[in-house]
């Protein structure tokens, strides 16, 4: 036990060396600092919903005891967690890759990273939500063993959550389809709780949570039963994981028929470039992971948009659509040059092929375009959008997007290895990229929202799609623009790129 509790404690030292390793550490110092006053602020509002719901439950469920409400609504909150991971958590399999070729137990390396998941500080984040809530409430009736151990249960939750989501997660990255599991898993649940005549699982909820602030044994005992066997599924999936994605020995499989998009012969070293692009998307595991992440959250909020109510809203509406025709581009061009980091030093050896590598990345993106417009056919069709906001929403990210996304080409300096999964230093990036990513997705509603609010909505399309059409017709101009700016910053970028993939 006491050399687990060393292993866990050199893994923290390694974390934490590794991170100032990093050639993006000094870039990323104000993004952190960003970051922590970010997650302070979301502290405080946890703190303001806890008391704000106290009061909430009773004027609306009067006959009830405000945790009642809460624990009935367990579900909820631990779907809100489960999705809330997906922009924080990070894997533990992700950091394992340099130990399999140290003289140490794996066993012991992964078990140990798995248990540093669990005693991550997320886990604990909702507590800011629920010790206001539990004093309001519970207190008063049980006093302070009653709320204690109302958090000590709902700790328990979020941990059982956590390694739920970190088995989930493992599985979504070797197979996108996996994404399905929550889906359903969650559905069912959802049907459960909703549904007034099988209503079982808030019932279920509802004494699991009296059982917390009641200290009821078996309740805290079959949640501990279930989080080990959730913790040894992970463990069994992660080291499978592991070992798949480091073998030497897989069998690879011929390809029966090689994709040579022949027609694209026509655009010379454009086409050959569009080629690239092509094959980029479709043949490697992260970027072809992310393209068919983004086009699954396409078609949810497609769906969303045309059959429910959720997104009637004005601003909601076109958030939307923006979104739509923009993750596509964002999940790609946001990362330009980065996966061209790789092999970058034979690409230089060309004066010109920069600039057209630059041309075809946009030209292949603006057909992908296509693909958000014939989906959101089925919104227009339900008279939840109308044709003109669609096409003003399709040239606004050719244009107006793309330019802003394509800025990262200058700027972008760390490798991302294009297939790997096991290793977490594929991510990072400065301060100002962040900026330039989150303007790719909300700078496009700012500038719809006042044209809206200044001319009535058709005036306003109109307009929005005359700045797109502009943006796209002189894109020759802002592309050559990012090319130069690109070669000045050549050797130091180039710099970036060998070091990133030395530590990768």
């Amino acid at each position: 036990m006491a050399s687990i509790f060393h292993l866990i404690g050199e893994l923290r030292r390694l974390r934490k060396i590794a991170g100032k390793r990093h050639p993006m550490y000094e870039q990323n110092r104000f993004a952190k600092y960003l970051i922590g006053f970010s997650l302070a602020l979301g502290a405080v509002y946890l703190i303001m919903f806890g008391v704000l719901f106290i009061g909430l439950f009773r004027e609306i469920f009067p006959s009830m005891e405000p945790y009642h409400i809460l624990n009935k609504g367990m579900l909820y909150l631990l779907m809100a967690d489960f999705l809330m991971r997906f922009t924080i958590s990070k894997l533990p399999v992700q950091e394992i890759k340099p130990f399999v070729l140290l003289p140490i137990g794996k066993n012991r390396v992964l078990r140990s990273y798995l248990i540093l998941n669990g005693l991550s500080g997320y886990n604990l984040i909702w507590m800011f939500m629920l010790v206001p809530f539990g004093f309001g409430t519970i207190f008063r009736y049980f006093g302070l063993m009653g709320v204690l151990g109302f958090l000590v249960g709902y700790w328990l939750l979020m941990l059982l959550n956590n390694y739920w989501y970190v088995l989930c997660r493992t599985l979504m990255n070797q197979n996108i389809l996996y994404v399905l599991v929550p889906i359903v898993v969650y559905a069912s649940l959802l049907v459960g709780l909703l549904v007034p005549e099988t209503n079982y699982i808030g019932n279920l909820c509802m004494e699991l949570g009296e059982g917390f602030f009641q200290w009821e044994w078996p309740v805290y005992l079959g949640l501990i039963v279930a989080i080990g066997g959730m913790f040894e599924l992970c463990h069994i999936v992660q080291k499978r994981v592991v070992y798949k994605e480091l073998s030497k020995t897989e069998v690879v499989k011929k390809l029966k028929k090689v994709a040579e998009y022949k027609f694209l012969d026509r655009f010379g070293e454009v086409g050959e470039y569009m080629r690239l692009e092509i094959k980029l998307l479709t043949r490697n595991k992260v970027p072809r992971t992310q393209f068919f992440m983004g086009l699954s959250i396409m078609l949810m909020f497609s769906a969303a948009l045309a059959f429910t109510d959720v997104y009637d809203g004005t601003f909601m509406r076109y958030f939307v659509t923006v979104y739509n025709f923009s993750v596509l581009g964002v999940l790609v061009l946001s990362q330009t040059m980065s996966y061209e980091g790789n092999y970058l030093d034979g690409l230089m050896s060309r004066k010109e092929s920069i600039l057209n590598l630059l041309r075809a990345k946009y030209y292949v993106q603006c057909i992908l375009l296509l693909l958000p417009l014939a989906i959101m056919i089925i919104p227009i069709v339900k008279d939840k959008l109308t044709l003109l906001s669609a096409l003003a929403c399709f040239f606004l990210a050719s244009g107006f997007t793309f330019w802003i996304l394509m800025q990262l080409a200058v700027y972008n300096k760390l490798t991302l290895n294009l297939n790997t999964k096991v290793t977490g230093k594929n991510s990072g990036g400065t301060f100002f990229q962040s900026m330039i990513i989150m303007a790719g997705f909300f700078g496009p509603v700012i500038v719809i929202r006042p044209l809206i609010a200044l001319f009535n909505e058709t005036t306003a399309l109109l307009i929005i799609l005359g700045i797109g059409l502009a943006f796209t017709l002189t894109h020759p101009l802002w592309l050559r623009n990012i090319y130069q700016r690109f070669m000045k910053r050549r050797y130091e970028n180039m710099e970036g790129f060998r070091s990133s993939i030395m530590n990768n």
